[in-house]
């Protein structure tokens, strides 16, 4: 139980990081009006209820998607600073980031059996995210955006690496 609330926790803090790392990355590079926080979290949503419904997405595959999506477009944004046309890219590598919050429910609520400890834990590491996220980019700036969702992605495969569950694998 303990190692399924960590992982719940570990995710939250995560999805926190890579919400907030699109958004700043998007404000830095591209634009800081309404229409930037509104893709994000339109792609987002799309993304994660894309992932409800899609049985054979496993942890290690939504995870290397979501990376994928941030990685991409951390460098299409650095390449092409202030350009529109990076936007709809950029909503798609949001909305890849976001199929394993869709998954992550379903598999999770097998394992706790309520939602409500789910969203307690993954809850927790979501805050604990954005207070990370604010401190590590004041202090450190750009590569703390770069590191921070790798270093986070494989702490949690880290916490799976020996479990042989269809979900997880």
């Amino acid at each position: 139980m303990i190692k399924n609330a960590l992982s719940a926790f570990l995710t939250g803090w995560l999805f926190s990081n890579l919400q907030f790392s699109f958004l700043m990355l998007l404000q830095i590079n591209v634009s800081s009006a309404y229409r930037t926080y509104m893709l994000i979290t339109l792609a987002w949503m799309a993304g994660t209820v894309a992932g409800l419904w899609i049985p054979r997405l496993t942890m290690r595959v939504g995870i290397a998607l979501g990376l994928a999506g941030y990685y991409v477009s951390a460098f299409l944004l650095s390449k092409f600073p202030f350009s529109p046309a990076t936007l709809p890219i950029a909503a798609v590598c949001v909305a890849l980031a976001g199929l394993w919050a869709g998954r992550f429910f379903v598999v999770m609520f097998h394992r706790f059996k309520s939602a409500d400890r789910i969203f307690f834990h993954e809850n927790n590491g979501f805050i604990l995210g954005g207070i990370t996220l604010f401190i590590g980019f004041t202090l450190w700036g750009r590569p703390f955006l770069m590191a921070m969702p790798l270093v986070l992605s494989l702490a949690l495969l880290m916490i799976h690496r020996t479990e042989n569950k269809p979900d997880y694998s």
